[in-house]
């Protein structure tokens, strides 16, 4: 009897533990999740705290202290945790200098020891030998370093909110030299790709964090697939994927609460706003598919409030550095995909992309559902599968697809990887320019020859408009068109065609004629 109450009361705490520890991330506040998520600790790169700092004039003592240290270790794959651990304090240096508010000079000054660092332990672990699957110390040390890469580069992220403006360049170029020191590291020791994979998903769920820190994880992941080799971004994305599936599964079980912090998370977290807008629009990508029930309907209107605060976040941040600015609507691109172009200045301008292969599957049929994880979709045929990531293709009809495989499943063979560039205006000929400089754009944003100046523009001796058309201001353009008799015309405007006339590209040239310059034979 006293063992059964014992039992009963153990399974009575683990029960109200387990459940506090939900209620507990349930109820986690926007600003618990984001320190957890960036508040990156000495601790947790395993040293304590820095009591010297780059100006202090004892500074040069711990230099030398760091350099006997290096000096009398031999193994490289020793040397080079003991350059991580260096690389580690001098993060810790920066971070302190930031937060107690040194002089921009002090700042950048930590941030190029840092920088050094980082350098220097790409620079061991080229004098390792062996691959991780070769020494299990290699392997350990991997582990070790992948999971510290990528707490740095959550640090970074949240210290260039924190800098004046002038240590800003400075900190965004550490951060952008350390991803990139973070691939090639990683490459060196492993080059086998389902192993990179599977290292990086270990590292990112076992790290503690909040409830989104899939979100900041994506961010991560992302910035380091641009820095490494084409061979081994195949590798990176396939984490991408899981660490989005992840927090897709996390959003679709949380409470309501839970969904509208998220809301509030995105928009509050550091880091690139751009990027934070792609990785919003995949996990909006995602919950699209999902059945709209009324939680899902809630999630899909939180995930486009998001979206519209990073859009205000960006706009405002191109003012700063001149840009021109925009506005967007709440209900801006809700059924598409927006995506961020960045001009020669810097400058971003948002862009809704409707991907055309909504309108793939057949009239009146049900589009067929992603594989199982595992599967293998068939490779053509009716019924084939393709995965909603978004790695869009130009396809030569002119239309943007989500990637290859619906380009494909449309049958249509691929122009060119990317988004399709914008069509060009077409060559215009002006019978008229009472306006010079002030013509209007028509309706794909191509200028024609119409001008505000007037209502009804002055025409040619003998030109008529038609009586349903007299007061519009019509585009300026050589129409020609073809009468009943097969009479072909060029018109002044598109508004002088007659009614019962066909427009065409232009007209035919009589035969036997000889055009100038042309030699015949």
């Amino acid at each position: 009897m006293i063992n059964r109450t014992k039992i009963f009361l153990l399974s009575f705490a683990l029960l109200f533990s387990i459940s506090s520890a939900v209620l507990a991330q349930e109820t986690q506040t926007t600003a618990e999740a984001v320190n957890l998520d960036e508040n990156i600790q000495a601790s947790d790169l395993g040293i304590g705290e820095p009591s010297i700092l780059p100006d202090s004039p004892l500074y040069f003592l711990k230099n030398w202290g760091r350099g006997i240290q290096s000096f009398f270790t031999f193994n490289p794959i020793a040397k080079s945790e003991l350059k991580e651990k260096f690389a580690n304090e001098k993060l810790m240096e920066l971070k302190k200098t930031i937060e107690q508010k040194k002089n921009a000079e002090v700042i950048k000054k930590a941030a190029e020891n840092y920088q050094q660092e980082v350098e220097r332990v790409k620079e061991q672990v080229e004098k390792i030998k062996e691959k991780a699957a070769e020494n299990p110390k290699v392997d350990s040390f991997l582990n070790k370093f992948v999971h510290q890469q990528t707490l740095h580069q959550k640090l970074l992220q949240k210290l260039e909110t924190q800098v004046p403006p002038e240590a800003f360049g400075k900190i965004k170029e550490s951060r952008e030299a350390h991803i990139e020191r973070f691939g090639d590291v990683l490459l060196k020791l492993e080059d086998r790709q389902d192993k990179i994979t599977e290292k990086l998903d270990e590292v990112l769920q076992e790290q503690k964090g909040s409830q989104f820190k899939e979100f900041k994880n994506l961010e991560v992941l992302k910035n380091l697939e641009e820095k490494v080799p084409e061979e081994a971004k195949e590798a990176i994305r396939k984490a991408q994927e899981n660490s989005l599936k992840r927090l897709q599964v996390g959003l679709e079980n949380m409470s309501p609460q839970g969904q509208e912090t998220f809301k509030e998370y995105i928009n509050t977290t550091s880091g690139a706003k751009e990027k934070h807008l792609e990785i919003l629009e995949d996990v909006k990508a995602g919950i699209m598919r999902m059945p709209t029930a009324t939680g899902t309907i809630q999630l899909q209107e939180n995930l486009e409030k998001g979206k519209s605060g990073i859009l205000k976040k960006i706009d405002t941040a191109g003012q700063q550095i001149g840009c021109p600015a925009w506005s967007v609507i709440p209900e801006f691109c809700q059924k598409g995909r927006v995506i961020m172009e960045k001009d020669s200045a810097g400058c971003f301008t948002p862009k809704c992309i409707i991907p055309s292969d909504t309108t793939v599957p057949p009239s009146g049929t049900v589009p067929p559902a992603p594989p199982a994880t595992g599967t293998t979709p068939p490779s053509t045929g009716v019924g084939r599968a393709c995965i909603q990531s978004w790695d869009p293709v130009c396809g030569k009809d002119g239309k943007t697809y989500s990637n290859k495989c619906f380009a494909e499943l449309a049958g249509v063979e691929i122009d060119y990887e990317r988004v399709c560039k914008e069509t060009k205006c077409p060559e215009i000929k002006c019978v008229w320019d009472p306006c010079p400089g002030q013509h209007l754009p028509d309706s794909a944003g191509c200028v024609g020859c119409a001008s505000p100046c007037r209502e009804t523009p002055p025409l040619p001796p003998g030109s008529e408009i038609p009586p349903s058309n007299r007061g519009r201001v019509c585009a300026q353009v050589i129409t020609p068109a073809v009468s009943s008799d097969g009479t072909c015309k060029e018109f002044p405007t598109p508004c002088e065609v007659p009614s019962d006339w066909k427009k065409v590209d232009k007209c035919p040239i009589p035969e036997n004629t000889i055009t100038p310059g042309i030699p015949t034979e």
